[in-house]
């Protein structure tokens, strides 16, 4: 079992994913930090103390990164919703999510420590599954999994953009409803066979809205 931690919208340029979202809710989204030596930053927003909003982009400040940036960033022509992740639960660890992902013959990547220097100068560290079929792969329908090492997520202490009504995953390989089925994610997301596509509908100050 697992839980819905983040969801994942990539802009070429953070600012301006930043401002589309706050066009489209009302929210302001806030400074996350830069992902070091991986040449991307984010800001952030959240729908409840456990499951928040990414904005990644591509970070001006860094130097080209030795890989290619994550989310297919170095190639995206605009704003998109490119993956998601989810969180370990109770005893559960990256290995036994890896597991689910393996039985229903996909690739879950490997293993990757990170960190982030957050704006107050308290520095977020965690680990995550990356590459494979998760993530930017399988064109985000597969979850890449975090495990925040018993710290407290980022989603706690961001401002709002309002509630999470539904994240959809469509995708041609009905193999995904099994991952989905077997992470225990069936509430909170909700899968159908078909040309690929993540939509998140989202109840915000603005009303209801479709990201895609």
């Amino acid at each position: 079992m697992a839980e819905l931690d983040h969801i994942v919208f990539a802009c070429p340029d953070v600012v301006d994913g930043t401002r589309i979202i706050e066009e489209l809710t009302g929210a302001t989204a806030v400074v996350g930090g830069p992902h070091v030596a991986r040449g991307t930053h984010n800001t952030l927003l959240t729908f409840d103390e456990r499951t928040y909003f990414e904005i990644i982009g591509i970070d001006p400040d860094q130097a080209e990164p030795e890989r290619p940036r994550g989310f297919g960033l170095d190639d995206l022509d605009g704003p998109k919703l490119v993956g998601y992740a989810v969180h370990t639960l109770g005893d559960e660890t990256l290995d036994d999510i890896g597991a689910t992902i393996r039985s229903a013959g996909f690739d879950p990547g490997t293993q990757l420590a990170m960190s982030r220097m957050k704006p107050d100068g308290n520095l977020l560290e965690w680990e995550l599954t990356t590459g494979g079929d998760t993530g930017h792969g399988m064109d985000g329908a597969l979850p890449f999994a975090i495990d925040w090492l018993g710290g407290q997520s980022p989603a706690s202490s961001l401002p709002s953009m309002g509630s999470l009504v539904k994240l959809s995953v469509r995708n041609p390989d009905a193999r995904v409803a099994d991952v989905i089925a077997g992470l225990g994610l069936n509430n909170a997301v909700d899968f159908t066979v078909g040309p690929a596509q993540l939509t998140a509908t989202i109840e915000t100050p603005n009303g209801i809205i479709k990201l895609t």
